[in-house]
């Protein structure tokens, strides 16, 4: 009987797998998933594109996987396909398909004419373009350009970028654009693809500017022509009220030029220069200057003066300028009284 009821006793249940829940598995576990469940084609694509020690943890990740409910599976390849979605190059928006994809879609001969009328009525990239310039050098393009020109650009750019154009621009401007830019119903797509294709590339070039020198070469020029004729200049646009010439006539001298004053003028100009803006002056002066200024002077001044530069330290360069620039200065004005004589020009580097 006993013999009986162990024969009858049911069999023990096998011990259920434990259940797998998707949210609770780690990035390198559903990396390994999703790598088994992919064509071989596919996977090798993937694993050639990461490191050795990615694949080897990427391996070890595989060996612990068991058995994988299909949910799971089904769970762990939606969730990539929704990351894969958001990081996309394929655009996913409908201007985005427009302007790249469907030109692609079409034959070879039709695709130019699409592209370009799909881009000139969807795209904002002229306009985005033309956001990221500023306002002035926007303006000193168009200004340039044929007044029919002008009107089309602005009116591609955009309100917003048009409107900050056209308040600078003179006002006679302003009119002759708004009426034109009124009148301007339509244009062929040709002329406004070169429109915007020529601010585009004058804006470009602004973007790389080649410094040439501007007053300060210019100056330098202006000092190497005969007193007569640099004056002349200056003069002139002093009469006029123009600000350049107190500026031309202060650059057309530097303080490396005082090196070649002789004792001499070095003497009265050391009598009128304020001594804070010498002091600085000749801390940042080559040795040949420092050493034309300080002979000039008695042992004891110059031994001071030398001590107060080394006291200075390491100013900063736009103190040492400011501070040459005074000096030079001082000089200008005694050479303008006939006290001493600069070289200014060719005649007067003869004598």
């Amino acid at each position: 009987m006993a013999n009986a009821a162990r024969q009858s006793a049911p069999a023990p249940a096998p011990e259920a797998a434990p259940r797998v829940d998707a949210s609770a598995l780690t990035g390198i576990e559903k990396a390994a998933i999703l790598v088994m469940y992919l064509q071989r084609e596919t996977a090798r694509e993937v694993l050639r594109l990461l490191s050795d020690d990615e694949v080897k943890k990427l391996g070890m990740a595989i060996a612990s996987v068991q058995s994988i409910p299909d949910g799971v599976i089904e769970s762990v390849v939606g969730d990539f396909i929704v990351s894969l979605q958001s990081v996309s190059l394929v655009p996913i928006t409908g201007r985005d398909f427009a302007q790249d994809v469907l030109p692609e879609l079409v034959d070879e001969g039709r695709r130019h004419v699409v592209a370009g009328a799909i881009r000139r009525r969807v795209g904002g990239d002229f306009e985005a373009f033309i956001k990221a310039k500023s306002t002035n050098a926007i303006a000193s393009v168009l200004r340039d350009e044929h007044p029919q020109v002008q009107a089309v650009a602005l009116l591609r750019m955009g309100p917003e970028n048009a409107s900050r154009v056209l308040a600078i621009l003179p006002e006679e401007a302003q009119y002759d654009l708004t009426v034109r830019m009124a009148r301007a119903e339509r244009v062929s797509g040709a002329l406004a693809d070169d429109v915007e294709d020529s601010v585009r590339r004058a804006l470009e070039d602004q973007d790389d500017p080649l410094p040439i020198g501007g007053a300060q070469t210019t100056a330098r020029i202006l000092g190497r022509l005969p007193r007569e004729k640099n004056q002349t200049v200056i003069v002139r646009l002093r009469d006029e009220g123009n600000e350049l010439a107190d500026r031309l006539q202060r650059l057309m001298v530097v303080f490396e030029d005082l090196v070649t004053l002789d004792d001499r003028a070095i003497q009265a100009l050391l009598r009128v220069v304020e001594r804070a803006d010498l002091v600085m002056a000749l801390k940042g002066a080559s040795p040949e200057m420092r050493g034309r200024f300080l002979k000039n002077l008695s042992s004891r001044a110059a031994a001071d003066l030398q001590d107060e530069m080394d006291v200075l330290g390491n100013p900063r360069k736009a103190q040492l300028r400011t501070a040459q620039e005074n000096v030079t200065a001082a000089a200008q004005r005694l050479h303008d009284d006939g006290v001493i004589v600069l070289i200014t020009g060719p005649e007067e580097e003869e004598h």
